[in-house]
């Protein structure tokens, strides 16, 4: 692992700093110390299903500091779900919080405080681990149920450090909100910028509301942000409602799927001093491509431009490149591809493997197949516009979901929306909408239908507008729970 600064600290939510540079590198030590006395060697795996915190990032150096494997389960799955996971990637060790142990089926479980204090710092020297080799297990949801396991090596992850740092320039001044998990990539990722620019890690408070998250940027003077659409929708409009901005922020980065116009709208509202950086990217490649801050106000929506080093193609289903303003299923080629999915030789092939007709444009190179429909616009900016699985089939039309929700996120009142189709005899599919709102009156949902028949074909229209039960599910990773959505809107079929 890079070389701790030393100014590199760690904040609580409440402004205290319980670690800084030396004490770090000490609790990491301990923490190497003992998982080496447990046996964990270099490629063994290392599970925690911890709390966010100090505890489980020092513990995730340690694991990276003896080449072994990390595995994080995000705090939102069950003891069953933990489970599953478990035994999917055979850990040496894995650790859990203090008194859960007791929830946890059989397994090589530890709490964290019995191993912390089981061993003294660690006397023996780290190695940097292969760049090829795997750094860490990270669990996405399949379409089939079983989670998959994407493979991220040290290369992937350094690469991706590299690309990121080219625009958001982190110093020791920099004080960077960890609200994306251990768990993903994209967690990983703002420690090891953090600790290689000496920056501050702020933990974020332990119910991420958004008024929550406000006051801890403002008591401890974040100056970089990273989160998903649905925090998006909940800040801006909590800060925009309160009049409140956070000026305090340098810059600002999104990810994770579409962000409608009327919250992009409002950023420079309620973040007046943030540069804003649109990117994209997957489990299976991340941060590949970046909207330039210099560009926002003229490209709202768009991802952006590849990275430098990033080769992405736009790819018809014969295997040729798509023409400029042409929908393609956007493919990764090269470094920034991960090495696939845990034992999952099948799944690896049909999502990593070069498809047949397609060697011509890719030859050997590793590529994953993302299933986004993109289009490359004149300039060499991609725009969203739809998955390829989630397009609904009704009336001999293939429709966007994307689209839609696109329209209802603009209109006033509507905090998530959900499209889907519902199978249909004679249509094929019918189009459903599940709404959450602030405001359940009649007034709202006959303007919701007034905005959708101006601004949609006829094709297009919904044939069933539902309403949430309070607030939407988000799945382990902070993203709306999307198959939970729509099989909720199956079962509510009349």
């Amino acid at each position: 692992m890079e070389v701790t600064s030393a100014t590199f600290q760690v904040i609580d939510s409440k402004g205290t700093v319980p670690a800084e540079a030396t004490e770090w590198t000490a609790r990491v030590s301990r923490l190497r110390a003992a998982l080496r006395a447990r046996g964990v060697r270099p490629g063994d795996r290392v599970l925690a299903w911890l709390p966010r915190g100090w505890e489980e990032a020092a513990l995730w150096q340690a694991t990276w500091d003896l080449g072994a494997v990390w595995v994080s389960v995000p705090r939102r799955n069950t003891p069953e779900q933990v489970t599953v996971l478990l035994a999917d990637a055979e850990p040496v060790v894995a650790v859990c919080g203090k008194g859960e142990r007791a929830r946890l089926t059989a397994g090589p479980w530890v709490e964290f405080p019995d191993l912390f204090d089981s061993s003294e710092e660690d006397d023996e020297p780290v190695e940097s681990p292969l760049a090829t080799g795997l750094a860490a297990l990270c669990y996405t949801s399949g379409s089939t149920g079983r989670p998959k396991g994407v493979m991220v090596s040290h290369e992937n992850l350094r690469g991706a450090v590299s690309r990121m740092e080219t625009y958001l320039r982190h110093t020791p001044e920099d004080r960077l909100l960890a609200l994306m998990p251990l768990s993903s990539p994209w967690g990983l990722l703002q420690w090891l910028m953090a600790r290689r620019a000496g920056a501050a890690i702020v933990l974020p408070p332990p119910v991420a509301m958004a008024s929550e998250l406000a006051r801890t940027i403002r008591a401890t003077g974040v100056t970089g942000l990273a989160a998903l659409p649905p925090t998006w929708v909940q800040l801006v409009d909590f800060l925009d409602s309160q009049r409140e901005p956070l000026p305090c922020l340098r810059y600002v980065t999104t990810s994770g799927g579409v962000i409608s116009r009327r919250i992009l709208d409002r950023f420079h509202t309620v973040f007046p001093n943030a540069e804003v950086w649109m990117t994209y990217g997957l489990t299976e490649a991340f941060r590949t491509t970046v909207l330039p801050a210099g560009e926002f106000h003229l490209r709202k929506g768009s991802l952006g431009e590849s990275c430098p080093g990033v080769t992405i193609e736009i790819v018809r289903p014969d295997g040729t490149a798509a023409r400029p303003g042409e929908a393609g299923e956007l493919v990764h080629v090269g470094d920034c591809v991960t090495l696939g999915y845990w034992r999952q030789p099948e799944m690896t092939v049909r999502s990593f493997g070069v498809r047949p007709g397609h060697e011509a444009l890719f030859g050997e190179n590793p590529v994953h197949y993302s299933g986004d429909q993109v289009r490359r616009d004149e300039d060499g900016f991609f725009w969203f516009e739809g998955r390829e699985d989630e397009l609904i089939k009704s009336g001999g039309y293939r429709i966007s979901p994307s689209e839609i929700e696109e329209i209802l996120q603009a209109v006033p009142g509507v905090i998530h929306s959900v499209v889907g189709g519902i199978p249909d005899e004679a249509l094929g599919q019918r189009i459903a909408v599940a709404l959450e709102l602030d405001d359940e009156g009649d007034d709202l949902l006959d303007q919701i239908r007034l905005v959708l028949r101006q601004k949609l074909a006829s094709h297009q229209q919904p044939h069933q507008l539902r309403i949430w039960p309070g607030r939407m599910p988000l799945n382990a990773h902070g993203k709306l729970s999307r198959p939970e959505i729509l099989s909720w809107l199956l079962a509510s079929e009349p």
